[in-house]
């Protein structure tokens, strides 16, 4: 048994079904490492998956019979561990540990680091700029794959028009005051993508945001797993926001779903509000609005 399985076993026992996305809001965990995890928790037989009975698309995790049998077992040899560490760990150092854990959930050490001296060069990482045409494809490639790719989100058969649409992205910037935005490293591997419209009237969506006045908007933002973590999302939505600022528009205009959690706290964090007034059904799915006041 690897060290990080005991916590996805307690969290079953207690829970005792969870989808992989709900697995990673409870542990703080990423969403491709609860993946990998409860996988081999799978091929070792511990783990079995089921289809949730009121959403077929939604995948539930749960303890197997094996894994239920060995749990004890399990349990005990924990608790033994506990009682070692406890020699060496006291109780003023996990109250420490539980500090330094609640001073980082309110603010990273990246935003920390940023906030002290400024942003690193994005030299070493990656920089975003304006999408080249010959780069439209991978990045329509790159939408399709994270969307197909998220917990409980409509897979390609039950939304064909929504993923060409992703696949032909590019065909966006045909229209005026639209631009695809990239984020891309120095060896060239496209690791991120957006689409800002400075004219509402293409935003493309459902409901009521393409008759917004004076605002701008962006939409299907996708981060590669190997950017996450890098701050992608964020840089690209800052992007975002710095054009409308340019453009003197008053709000800024965005979407986001239930399927996209770390992407919602990241709106959240960049000082977006809901908007019930932009919400809207894109055939089942509920899509929800968010409107960022800009000063």
């Amino acid at each position: 048994m690897e060290p990080n399985w005991h916590v996805i076993f307690l969290l079953l026992k207690e829970k005792n079904k969870l989808s992989v996305t709900e697995i990673a809001n409870f542990l703080g965990f990423s969403h491709p490492a609860i993946i990998k995890i409860t996988q081999k928790m799978k091929e070792e037989g511990y783990l079995e998956t089921h289809k949730d009975s009121q959403d077929g698309r939604k995948t539930l995790i749960q303890i197997s019979n094996k894994g239920r049998e060995l749990l004890p077992a399990f349990e005990k040899e924990w608790l033994r561990i506990r009682q070692v560490l406890q020699e060496f760990v006291d109780d003023d150092f996990l109250q420490k540990l539980t500090d330094l854990e609640q001073k980082l959930h309110t603010q990273s050490f990246a935003d920390r680091y940023q906030n002290r001296y400024g942003r690193v060069d994005s030299k070493l990482a990656f920089v975003v700029r304006n999408a080249k045409p010959s780069e439209h494809k991978r990045i329509g490639q790159l939408m399709v794959k994270v969307y197909a790719g998220l917990e409980g989100f409509p897979k390609q058969d039950e939304q064909p028009a929504y993923y060409k649409t992703l696949e032909h992205i590019g065909e966006f910037t045909q229209k005026p005051g639209v631009e695809l935005l990239v984020a891309i490293t120095p060896k060239n591997k496209i690791i991120g993508g957006v689409l800002y419209f400075g004219n509402m009237k293409y935003y493309g969506s459902g409901g009521t945001a393409p008759l917004e006045k004076n605002a701008s908007g962006f939409r299907l933002l996708a981060v590669h797993p190997d950017g996450r973590g890098l701050g992608v999302g964020k840089a690209l939505s800052l992007t975002c926001i710095e054009k409308a600022k340019k453009k003197n528009h008053e709000n800024v205009v965005i979407h986001t779903t239930e399927y996209m959690k770390v992407a919602w706290k990241m709106y959240e964090k960049l000082g977006f509000k809901r908007a019930l007034d932009l919400d809207f059904v894109q055939v089942k799915l509920k899509v929800y609005g968010f409107r960022l006041k800009l000063e």
